[in-house]
């Protein structure tokens, strides 16, 4: 029994990442096709190894779909990937912390905060400075 918690403890996060990253609209449309395909290949009669084999009928099934699954969450972009993962677990930290949610920047959205400042260009070879330095 323990150990099927362990199983359920591991598959059901890693499910729920492939369904956020499913619904998420960062990520393209072409890389949306492998867990359709993934599903796909559960439904379809045509197998590597038949489901008239007891047991390595839905193994290979298993292992095709979790691997395609693997696949679309290495093709997702990087930073929607971390901010499912690593950003929804901080951003649930520090709403329990008490922290108020940071304004969210990124390359995604449009609410981007700009700065305005006074900027001075200096040119560093200028030929004053160089006449005038002592030579070593």
């Amino acid at each position: 029994m323990f150990r099927l918690l362990a199983i359920r403890s591991l598959v059901f996060p890693f499910l729920k990442l492939v369904w956020r990253l499913f619904i998420d609209k960062r990520v393209p449309a072409f890389t949306k096709i492998i867990p359709i395909l993934a599903i796909a290949y559960i439904f379809t009669p045509y197998d590597i190894i038949g489901d008239r084999i007891p047991i390595l009928g839905q193994f290979d099934d298993l292992i095709v779909t979790g691997l395609l699954f693997l696949s679309f969450i290495a093709a997702s972009p990087k930073d929607v990937l971390a901010d499912q993962t690593l950003g929804r677990k901080l951003r649930d930290m520090q709403k329990q912390a008490g922290f108020s949610d940071p304004p969210r920047s990124g390359r995604y959205t449009n609410d981007r905060k700009t700065v305005k400042a006074d900027f001075k260009y200096v040119k560093d070879d200028s030929p004053e400075e160089e006449s005038s330095a002592p030579n070593k």
